[in-house]
């Protein structure tokens, strides 16, 4: 019975592969993408946070 799949060391399939030959770029874009959302996310939890202690503060002063 042959395996189905090739082993890892079978290197002939990812070398002739089309993805690694071509360089269109698309890559920069996604990683510029990438780091505008985890700007973005730093930004948002920052302002979780502030929006938490003012609620907190808030709370304690009601008490």
């Amino acid at each position: 019975m042959v395996n189905a799949y090739p082993s890892s060391t079978g290197n002939q399939y990812r070398e002739s592969s089309p993805l690694q030959r071509e360089d269109d770029g698309f890559d920069t874009d996604v990683d510029n993408d990438l780091v505008s959302l985890l700007e973005e996310n730093a930004r948002l939890r920052s302002l979780v946070v502030q929006l938490s202690d003012l609620v907190l503060k808030n709370v304690l002063e009601e008490k």
